[in-house]
């Protein structure tokens, strides 16, 4: 950004989307860094850029892989949501799938994969002759006023960042809402084939049951015979009394 003219033209382009980051902001649920979240999707709109083609920004959307149990079908998604896109009015320059790694705290880092669709604005895209011949002609007949710049003082040059500014905001505005109902249309269908998809399991871990141990073997004991204890005198000749008594 070497001259005034590059530094004005910055910063208006980036006005425009600030203001169309604001509004999303608003308008849907706001996230940390200026994105913004709508139907299960974050969404970002990168910083603009000046470069020797026009001007280059960014417009990326989270793909959302918690409705998957199948990872392969972030890339089919990706590619879903692309083919879509390339056929919006107006044909991204390139269309990627990044990884992005956000930290949450010290100890906790988020990876997620978005859709990046990168777009180039030509200036005749932006503005032409005829564009600012008519502004001018209006704010000389007081129909209009242009808002005041820093560093411009013509109404020339104050119509063409104006001109400028209103193309990029109607431009990125109707590219975030193809953006949008391009994810409405790829998570549905990719919602219903995740559901038909067989989920691989894991095979539940089962604890071992401990093997029984076997009964220790019985030891035979040896029945020793009690030993006959001889009768006693006295009770032999008691037993033949009463045996010769009953036969008498």
């Amino acid at each position: 950004m070497g001259n005034l003219r590059d530094q004005i033209f910055y910063r208006a382009i980036n006005d425009s989307l600030d203001r169309l980051r604001n509004g999303m902001c608003l308008k849907y649920k706001p996230k940390k860094e200026n994105r913004f979240f709508i139907n299960w999707i974050t969404y970002e709109i990168g910083v603009g850029r000046l470069t020797p083609e026009g001007v280059i920004f960014e417009i990326s959307s989270k793909i959302p892989s918690e409705f998957f149990s199948n990872k392969g079908l972030n890339t089919r998604y990706f590619k879903e949501v692309r083919d879509i896109m390339m056929k919006a009015f107006k044909k991204p320059q390139d269309v990627k799938m990044e990884n992005i790694v956000r930290s949450l705290n010290i100890n906790e880092l988020k990876e997620r994969d978005y859709v990046k669709c990168i777009y180039l604005f030509k200036n005749e895209e932006l503005y032409t002759e005829a564009d600012i011949s008519k502004i001018i002609q209006a704010v000389a007949a007081g129909k209009m006023e242009l808002p005041e710049i820093p560093g411009i003082t013509t109404v020339g040059g104050k119509a063409v960042i104006y001109r400028m500014q209103e193309s990029i905001f109607g431009a990125a505005s109707r590219l975030v809402a193809e953006f949008i109902k391009a994810n409405d249309e790829a998570i549905k269908k990719y919602a219903e084939i995740a559901k038909k998809m067989p989920v691989k399991a894991a095979k539940p871990l089962v604890a071992k049951k401990p093997l029984a141990k076997k009964p220790a073997a019985k030891k035979s004991i040896k029945k020793v015979p009690a030993k006959k204890t001889p009768a006693k005198k006295g009770a032999a000749k008691a037993k033949a009394t009463v045996k010769g008594a009953k036969k008498k």
